[in-house]
């Protein structure tokens, strides 16, 4: 069994964690929000249509951010469809998942629905489609607080004060050849600079999220980057990161694969690639504010990001509701679930913004069947961890192996962790994707009496959580009250908790 010391000191950080670094988002695509947030016809649906059984799995994850409507549907999106009476509501296609569209669940719900989750908003505007006239249009119905024609329309649809809406994505994908109304940089990179300016004149507050490569597998990542931030980097705050990682090599994730999987060493160091990708953008901003000779530091927005696997369920086209992606993950796939989402909180310091993608059904941390029982794939609990626990700083820390021949599971980050300090606890996060034990030994300048240790593993890493084993996989706790040295099982999630 190999040992290996994790050192920190509180005097040396990263950088400060942000509330909204742990969020998800919810998009009209397949069944994340018809059978999956919204049944009311469920046994478990409130007045509002929502089932409380999400809701409240939902509620259990603190979300920072919850990013709506889309995803590629927003590049059809009329907003306007989804207001007033969902009597007067129009049923239309949605031609950016081939499905149809009932509009019962519109923004107004959307609304009510990140208020039940007590979690902050990220719009994400129509420019495939639309333009500035839409989007100001929008803009003044949410957050305006009356006296024209939009805010008094949203009064009149029952919300008297504005809903305040100060996240919004300047698009979505528009890089993409499977985008509805994609553009080339050029084109959009000015589309986004008039509107970010635009909907600003309206609330001075507002942050825009200007729209960066869709995935780095394209062959115009990152001069897509370079070029729509020369075009909008005085108007905009944030630059948008969309990367999904799955066990195949495939450039079309919405294609049955054709490519043979990696094996588990393989797949689950591809949390390099996905770091990696961060950095390539921080250089990519950075090129641009030096070329610009700007004082101004773009921060980043890793608004979809996630693993992928193959789905459950078959989609039928232009049905309501039908499933994409219904998909299992296993204890493999939050292994590396979880060092993804410990890239993000190295690279702390940038990115400020993050959407686990999607919330529902959709490569989910939450799985429902139509009128049915609901359950949590185990990268639930992996997300859970992360977005409750990460609060404060991230600490420069350092992990040494005891054994010269295990420098290479650290420098493939085969064992990841990260320190999390604030003034009630340090949390360390410890990821072991190998297939042995190991000692994991705490050098942290930090005095605790109490340590809760969560660990989640499985008997075999292909393991999922079935409708009919939904409890297959789940972390267990355990507390010690002095303690320094602790074991590492093979393939597991684990988080640590000293308090003072």
């Amino acid at each position: 069994m190999s040992e290996f010391v994790l050192s920190a000191n509180k005097d040396y950080e990263i950088g400060k964690i942000s509330n909204h670094l742990f969020g998800s988002f919810i998009e009209h695509m397949g069944s994340v929000i018809y059978s999956g947030i919204y049944e009311p016809n469920h046994k478990l649906a409130d007045d509002n249509g929502f089932r409380q059984d999400v809701l409240e799995m939902a509620r259990d994850l603190e979300l920072g951010c919850l990013r709506y409507p889309g995803g590629n549907y927003t590049s059809a999106y009329n907003w306007e469809d989804t207001i007033g009476t969902k009597e007067d509501r129009k049923v239309k296609l949605d031609i950016a998942w081939q499905g149809i569209e009932s509009n019962e669940f519109g923004l107004h719900e959307f609304i009510e629905y990140a208020t039940c989750l007590n979690t902050d908003v990220i719009f994400t505007l129509n420019l495939g489609t639309r333009g500035i006239k839409e989007a100001t249009n929008i803009v003044e119905y949410c957050n305006f607080s009356g006296g024209t024609y939009w805010s008094d329309l949203r009064k009149k649809n029952g919300a008297e004060e504005p809903f305040n809406i100060k996240m919004w994505c300047l698009g979505n994908e528009m890089d993409g050849p499977w985008q509805i109304g994609a553009k080339t940089a050029e084109e959009y990179g000015r589309l986004a600079n008039e509107t970010s300016k635009a909907i600003k004149k309206i609330d001075s507050e507002i942050k825009t999220i200007l729209v960066g490569s869709s995935t780095p597998r394209l062959n115009t990542y990152p001069e897509w980057d370079r070029i729509v931030l020369e075009e909008a980097y005085d108007n905009v705050d944030y630059l948008s990161l969309h990367n999904y990682l799955d066990k195949y090599n495939e450039a079309d994730l919405t294609r049955p694969p054709k490519n043979e999987t990696y094996d588990t060493e393989e797949f689950l160091a591809k949390s390099i690639q996905f770091e990696n990708h961060i950095k390539e953008v921080i250089a990519t901003c950075d090129y641009v504010k030096a070329n610009k000779r700007s004082d101004k530091t773009i921060y980043l927005a890793f608004d979809e990001w996630n693993v992928h696997s193959q789905p459950y369920k078959d989609n039928e086209k232009f049905k309501i509701g039908s499933p994409i992606d219904w998909t299992y993950f296993t204890m493999e796939d939050s292994l590396l679930f979880g060092s993804m989402g410990l890239a993000l909180l190295r690279n702390c310091n940038r990115v400020k913004i993050g959407c686990q993608s999607l919330l529902v059904n959709t490569i989910p941390l939450i799985l429902t069947d139509k009128g049915g029982e609901s359950w949590v794939n185990p990268t639930y609990f992996v997300f859970k961890d992360l977005s409750k626990y990460s609060v404060g700083t991230v600490l420069d820390s350092r992990l040494e192996a005891y054994d010269r021949e295990n420098e290479n599971i650290i420098s493939k980050k085969m064992i990841d962790t990260i320190v999390v300090y604030n003034e009630e606890s340090i949390v360390v996060y410890a990821v072991n994707k190998t297939k042995n034990d190991h000692i994991l030994n705490f050098d942290l300048n930090f005095n605790s009496n109490k340590i809760r240790h969560f660990e989640m593993i499985s008997d075999n890493i292909k393991d999922i959580n079935h409708r009919d084993n939904p409890d297959k996989i789940k972390p267990t706790t355990k507390v010690y009250n002095d303690k320094k040295s602790f074991s590492l099982k093979k393939y597991s999630w684990n988080t640590f908790i000293l308090e003072k």
